[in-house]
């Protein structure tokens, strides 16, 4: 009974350290975004973030609504 337990303990460890091994290899890899310009100051932002209008990219929907005036 003791090896049972002995070798469940065993297979338990190696799956947390296999685990806890991938989880930081995935954070190490490197996350990299396409940075725009604003139109209306310059400031790069992630496209993902950033607000599109009329084909141009701004960083907030001040500088849409500046750049319209």
């Amino acid at each position: 009974m003791k090896v049972i337990f002995l070798l469940i303990a065993i297979l338990l460890i190696g799956w947390i350290l296999k685990t806890l091994r991938q989880n930081r290899v995935a954070d190490a890899e490197p996350r990299i975004r396409n940075m725009i310009p604003c139109d209306y100051c310059g400031l790069h932002v992630p496209e993902n973030e950033a607000l599109k209008h009329e084909g141009r990219y701004y960083c907030c929907k001040e500088h849409v609504q500046r750049k319209q005036s």
